[in-house]
Formats: C-alpha cells, sequence, structure tokens
C-alpha cells in the first residue's frame, strides 16, 4: 500500500490530504486540519455578550453566519429563562440581507478563484497558465465581489467582522437612501452575473429545470460544466446522497433532511460531534484538530446541494437526478445558489419596512440572565450551529459546529465521512483535490 500526502491550497486556511493507494486508487483518506485556535475556550468565563464581538473572527469569509448564528443562540437563552424576545420582520430582514450578501461574495469568489483555476489546469494537463486572473472576466469577478460587500456593509457598519447584532433586533437604522443605495449595488452584481456567470438574464435563469440548457449557454458556468464532464466528475465524488439543512431558509418550510430527494422533518437536539481521530481525544494517535459533526450518528452533507434539493429546486433536482451527488451537482448548486440569493435579496430591500423598531431591548437584565440556547443558520458552506451555556450573564460554555466539520469529518474506513468517501476510489492526486475543494472547505471555521 502506498501513502502520499499533499497540502491543499486555495481554500481558507489550508489543510493536508493523506491519501492510502490500493491498486492505482485511492482506498482511504486522512483530512488533515493543524492551525487550532481555540475560541471556544477563549469565551468561558466571558459576559454573554463578548460572543457577539468574539464570534464573528472565527473566519473573515463566513463571519456573518457566525454573529447571525451567536445571536440566535443568546436570544435562545432569553427564551430558556423566560422571555420571548419580539424581534420585528424590519430587523430579521436586515440580518438575512446580510448574511445574503455575504454567501453570494464568498460563491462568486469560490467559483473563480478556487474552482475555475483548477478545472482549466487539469484542463492543460496539470500545468499552470498565466490566462486566469489576466482575463477581463477575472477582473469583473473580483470587481463584483468588493462591490457586493459594499452592500453588506451599508447596514452592518463594516465587513468582516460586523458588530450590527443585538439581543431583540439590530443596531443599525437605515433610511430610505440607504436601502437604495444597497438595491443599486445589488442591482450591478446581477447584471455581471447575468453577462458572465449565468449567460441570461437572472429571472430567466431561475426558470430552468434542465442540465441541459445550462450546458447550451455561453457562460462561464457552462464553461465549467464542460470541463468537468470532460474529464468525468459527473461521476467523481459521489458519497452517500444524505442531505441536511438545520438553519431557516425562504427555500423550505423547516430543518430537514434528506436521503436521496426524500424530505423528512430534521432537529438540531439530534445533532452530535465525533472527537474521534482527533488531538483532542489523543495527542498519540490523533491526526487532526478537526471534530466530526453528525445527526443521529450518521454523516450528512450540508451546503448549497443539500439546500437546493431540499428545498426541491427544479435545476438541482434535475441534476441529481442525472449525476446524482457528485461533482457536477455540487459545483453548480453553488452556483445556482447566487441566482436563488439575488433574487432573495432584491425582494428583502423592496419590502423593507424602515419604519419598523430596529430592536426591541430584553426585559431581563444580563447579570441574572441563566440558560441555554441554540442559534443555527445556513452560511454559506452549509449548516452552522452555536451552543451556549450561561449562568447569571457569564459564559460557561460554548460550542461551534461549522458546515466543514459537518462534510469533511474523521470517520474511518469502514463507515467514511461524507468527503472522505467522495474521494474513494479516485485514479489521481489533481481529481481528488477537486473533489475535496468541491466542498469549498473552511481549514480556520474548522479549527476554530
Amino acid at each position: 500500500m502506498k501513502i502520499t500526502k499533499e497540502i491543499v491550497e486555495r481554500i481558507e486556511g489550508e489543510a493536508v490530504l493523506e491519501l492510502e493507494w490500493e491498486k492505482n486508487k485511492i482506498n482511504f483518506a486522512k483530512i488533515k486540519f493543524f492551525n487550532y485556535r481555540g475560541l471556544e475556550q477563549i469565551m468561558v468565563s466571558r459576559p454573554l455578550y463578548d460572543a457577539l464581538v468574539i464570534t464573528p473572527r472565527v473566519c473573515g469569509i463566513c463571519s456573518s453566519a457566525h454573529a447571525n448564528a451567536s445571536i440566535l443562540a443568546i436570544e435562545d437563552c432569553y427564551t430558556s429563562f423566560g422571555e420571548n424576545l419580539n424581534i420585528s420582520a424590519k430587523a430579521k430582514a436586515i440580518r438575512e440581507i446580510v448574511l445574503n450578501i455575504e454567501k453570494i461574495h464568498n460563491h462568486i469568489k469560490w467559483y473563480y478563484f478556487t474552482i475555475l483555476p483548477e478545472l482549466k489546469k487539469i484542463d492543460n494537463n496539470g500545468k499552470k497558465t498565466a490566462y486566469a486572473f489576466a482575463q477581463k472576466e477575472w477582473f469583473e469577478a473580483q470587481k463584483a465581489i468588493v462591490t457586493i460587500l459594499k452592500a453588506g456593509s451599508i447596514f452592518s457598519g463594516q465587513w468582516p467582522h460586523a458588530s450590527f447584532l443585538m439581543a431583540g433586533g439590530v443596531t443599525c437604522d437605515p433610511l430610505r437612501s440607504d436601502v437604495t443605495q444597497a438595491q443599486n449595488i445589488v442591482d450591478e452584481v446581477i447584471d455581471f452575473c447575468e453577462e458572465h456567470i449565468f449567460g441570461m438574464s437572472l429571472s430567466e435563469f431561475l426558470g430552468i429545470d434542465s442540465s441541459i440548457q445550462i450546458m447550451g449557454s455561453n457562460s462561464s458556468l457552462s464553461d465549467g460544466m464542460d470541463i468537468l464532464m470532460r474529464h468525468g466528475f459527473d461521476s467523481i465524488g459521489r458519497s452517500f446522497d444524505k442531505f441536511i439543512a438545520l438553519g431557516e431558509s425562504y427555500m423550505y418550510d423547516e430543518a430537514s433532511k434528506a436521503v436521496k430527494t426524500t424530505v423528512v422533518k430534521a432537529d438540531v437536539k439530534f445533532v452530535s460531534e465525533s472527537l474521534e481521530h482527533t488531538f483532542f481525544e489523543s495527542k498519540a494517535n490523533g491526526y487532526t484538530y478537526s471534530k466530526s459533526a453528525m445527526y443521529k450518528k450518521n454523516y450528512f452533507e450540508v451546503g448549497p446541494m443539500a439546500r437546493l434539493i431540499i428545498g426541491k429546486d427544479p435545476l438541482i433536482r434535475d441534476f441529481h437526478r442525472r449525476f446524482k451527488d457528485s461533482v457536477v451537482t455540487r459545483v453548480v448548486s453553488r452556483v445556482a445558489e447566487i441566482a436563488h440569493l439575488l433574487n432573495r435579496t432584491q425582494y428583502l430591500l423592496r419590502h423593507l419596512d424602515i419604519s419598523q423598531v430596529s430592536c426591541k431591548k430584553p426585559k431581563i437584565h444580563l447579570k441574572v440572565l441563566s440558560g441555554e440556547g441554540v442559534g443555527a443558520v445556513e452560511g454559506a458552506r452549509g449548516s452552522l450551529i452555536h451552543r451556549v451555556r450561561v449562568k447569571e450573564g457569564i459564559i460557561k460554555e460554548y460550542d461551534i459546529i461549522t458546515p466543514t466539520v459537518w462534510n469533511l469529518g474523521n470517520g474511518s474506513q469502514e463507515n467514511p465521512s461524507i468527503a472522505q468517501e467522495a474521494i474513494i476510489g479516485i485514479d489521481s492526486i489533481s481529481k481528488a483535490d477537486i473533489v475535496f475543494k468541491s466542498f469549498d472547505v473552511c481549514s480556520v471555521c474548522t479549527t476554530q
């Protein structure tokens, strides 16, 4: 048996893939994350609201997701103590707008600066080329990434690591001119996506229900699909065909899981973490700082593909019918979600009632607040969970379960995780690398 090791770059942070080979195919993969920071421990013994400043620093890409999960967990503490906070529709909409913008930014960046360059390289027999970042389309993509964040900072004050959330709502109180400015920015990014990513209008793209229609478009999404299909990624990267989405979304009614396309209700209380194969369990035998997240002791995939399958999106259901949970379906799902997020954000901005109150302060004083709370949101990479236990306003325990912990857990050869199963059976390192990156890996979130 041969073992190879590769440092995986062009992700958030870095990881190491240790691949075991038999008969020129990958027999097992160990996914190793080393850069542990210990933010969960840092928050213990601090005032509860410190979590709203510290948790966004878990990651520079999905800081709004962490802030949203944290505030939901804090508000759930108030609920467990007996006070149900009445969050205005305005505050909920602003929270979602900022979170959506973060996802849009991430997805565009991931496709143009992680996936497409890797696909172009594999299509050029592994040779690195200078084409990518010299082309006008890549410049326009970077411009769109920077531009969309300006819309979010109108409400959050800054990006990343914004601190605009408070128990009872949000701290911002936008003017009509602020909302109009955000609408104009979103429209500008829609123009970019229509010209380059979709190759058609946003409304036309959202009306597509067949993978063939994507393949026939003149777009960067179609270009990426062509390369994926030529190199067999329509059948590579398949895992267990099991999905879960635990955060709220307008695309489905409640937290749900799906096995293939059969969708049933899910509950965050059945989520657990495993320390198997980690340095936390054994300094001698562990190999990573990444825990594993499981639902009823089973691995489930999280992320855009999970959300769109659970939301019964016609386009992704057609991709899934043809290609199952392969790299092709996973990549197209993340790009297709950009369209849904842009459309949803347009709607929220158009219907935002700025006359409503931004924040309704809790009646219970923080110094007497004791209880437990859970917050679940759908971040760019999937379901993100924050759990907190507080006593008299002081944090006693804090737990963060990130999307990468769901997708890239530490299973065994007998019971591999989602990404491990997707990598097993591949015959080249370059293909394994693309499968790995198709999950939009974030090692800094994983080892927070």
